[in-house]
């Protein structure tokens, strides 16, 4: 099997509003689900702590599946 499309990306950001609208309007993404990482997960992963997390479908119809 060969892999021709990113399965998921993470991208960490400064300003998660800015960056969903962004990714919503100008290129037509769907926010699908939302969650948290706790601190004692995002902190020692060197990501700042407490995440939230923003999960995306691309206009495709790509990305979060239940």
């Amino acid at each position: 099997m060969v892999m021709t499309l990113p399965f998921e990306v993470g991208v960490v950001v400064r300003d998660l509003a800015s960056m969903e609208r962004f990714y919503c309007e100008v290129i037509g993404c769907r926010a699908e689900r939302r969650s948290r990482v706790p601190e004692s997960v995002g902190g020692p992963a060197g990501l700042g702590g407490e995440l939230e997390v923003v999960r995306l479908r691309v206009p495709s119809g790509g990305g979060a599946s239940s």
